[in-house]
């Protein structure tokens, strides 16, 4: 928006107009002039852009004016119109997946300072994890982060924006899907095969003695919730 005051008893109303002038590029508004003057600029600007702004008065009798002093303006940031690409996503684990990405390609669509992305991911709810840019790291680089905490054996979609200082989000990239590995059960096989070998021993113990036979009879009492955590593993 650009406003100014007619001056007083050198115009007459309604026989000239106002051109106001914007560069960088370079917009130009013929503007109908009574008393005060104001008019919206839109077309053609982009955002986050710094614009010099001046005011000429054109007159059908006197011609056009000095032109006014320049005023410098930096337009608002606007979330970014691009969405990171080449998106990829591989578990680790059963609960981690690496995700991976490029950079911004095109600084028209960022309309903004890029300061960190933001990775999308959803099994069930949704939830984000965000990846600051450090120094040195510009809008077009790219970025790494590792999903933690995740249930195995799951399906997670997953998508990445820009994000700007003034926490603007932009487009999310298309989703990719990738699942979780399946949880492990070695740990309860080996605690299992162990514990056999105790009821074993337990047994064997158990026919010397009384005594030594209710050790082994809380030997296999033993065994048999070992054998449950393992049933409850699968």
């Amino acid at each position: 928006m650009a406003q100014g005051t007619n001056q007083q008893g050198l115009c007459p109303t309604d026989s000239h107009t106002a051109t106001l002038t914007v560069s960088a590029p370079s917009t130009t508004v013929s503007i109908a002039v009574g008393g005060d003057v104001g008019s919206t600029v839109t077309d053609e600007l982009r955002a986050y852009t710094t614009y010099e702004v001046t005011v000429e008065a054109v007159s059908d009798v006197r011609g056009t004016s000095r032109p006014s002093g320049t005023r410098r303006v930096l337009t608002p940031q606007t979330s970014a119109r691009e969405a990171p690409g080449d998106v990829r996503a591989e578990a680790e684990s059963s609960t981690d997946i690496s995700v991976q990405w490029s950079g911004l390609s095109n600084c028209r669509l960022v309309n903004g300072r890029i300061t960190k992305y933001r990775v999308q991911y959803a099994a069930c709810n949704t939830m984000t994890e965000d990846y600051a840019l450090g120094d040195g790291e510009d809008w077009n680089s790219g970025g790494r982060v590792t999903l933690t905490g995740l249930t195995p054996s799951t399906n997670y979609s997953i998508s990445v924006a820009a994000v700007n200082e003034n926490g603007d989000v932009g487009l999310y990239s298309d989703p990719v899907t990738t699942m979780t590995h399946q949880y492990s059960c070695e740990s309860a096989d080996s605690l299992q095969s162990s514990g056999s070998t105790g009821m074993i021993v337990g047994v064997v113990i158990g026919l010397l003695g009384v005594a030594v036979g209710v050790s082994g009879l809380i030997g296999a009492a033993v065994i048999a919730k070992r054998h449950r955590y393992h049933h409850q593993c699968l």
